[in-house]
């Protein structure tokens, strides 16, 4: 305060807030080290001898997976640099580009598809990266891997395509986007299902309006609880 003595900041506090001066965090695996984007550390733990590919005990997640969950793209780039297994899968079969896809990790995502991920990689479920990215509502996630000429049409174990995967979890950015991309919000699956079915059936149309007619949504309706009474 002005006019007071000793009112500024103490010498203690200045070194307290120099990051100079902080104790340097020391992680305990390589897997810590890039969760917290730490590209040294990740460094020196390789160098001691650990594997570039090695597999957490809890998650089952190489260090690749763990970059491209927490978005690490430093580390990313580093161990693909290095030869990390781009194709490596977890127990639930997810590459690391089906796990950037899940947390909408956009950069992560366009550094995996210009080292050569395969993007219709498929988890336990027939579920590939684009399915999740639609799943969970990320729509600029999606249009990165649509532009890298992904085919949008893709099926899981249940034929559903990542326009169903919208449509049911209400997704309607992604929803608009893969109509743009051709995709058709008529195309059912095995069961007869459409990707706005169950929606429909619910009454939550709003997320299909603004994509079709109401005798379109009113005809696709009556389908769907037809296949479902059959």
């Amino acid at each position: 305060m002005p006019g007071v003595a000793n009112s500024g900041p103490s010498t203690s506090s200045r070194e307290t807030a120099n990051p100079c001066s902080r104790k340097k965090v020391h992680f305990g695996s390589i897997h810590d080290a890039v969760r917290a984007g730490d590209v040294k550390q990740l460094s020196e733990i390789v160098e001691r001898g650990a594997s570039i590919n090695e597999v957490d005990v809890l998650h089952k997640f190489t260090p690749l997976h763990w970059a491209a969950h927490s978005g690490s793209l430093e580390c990313l780039h580093w161990l693909l640099w290095h030869g990390a297994d781009i194709t490596q899968v977890t127990t639930r079969g997810w590459a690391a580009s089906h796990i950037a896809a899940i947390r909408g990790q956009d950069a992560c995502v366009q550094a995996l598809i210009m080292n050569g991920a395969n993007l219709t990689a498929q988890d336990d479920r027939g579920c590939t990266p684009l399915h999740l990215a639609a799943t969970h509502g990320h729509s600029f996630t999606l249009q990165i891997m649509l532009r890298s000429g992904v085919d949008p049409s893709v099926t899981d174990k249940r034929e559903w395509r990542p326009v169903h995967y919208a449509a049911f979890h209400g997704r309607l950015g992604c929803l608009q986007l893969l109509v743009k991309w051709g995709c058709s919000i008529e195309d059912v699956d095995y069961n007869g299902n459409l990707p706005g079915g169950s929606h429909l059936l619910l009454g939550i149309t709003a997320t299909l309006r603004p994509l079709v007619k109401p005798k379109i949504i009113k005809k696709r309706t009556k389908t769907f609880i037809r296949h479902q009474t059959d």
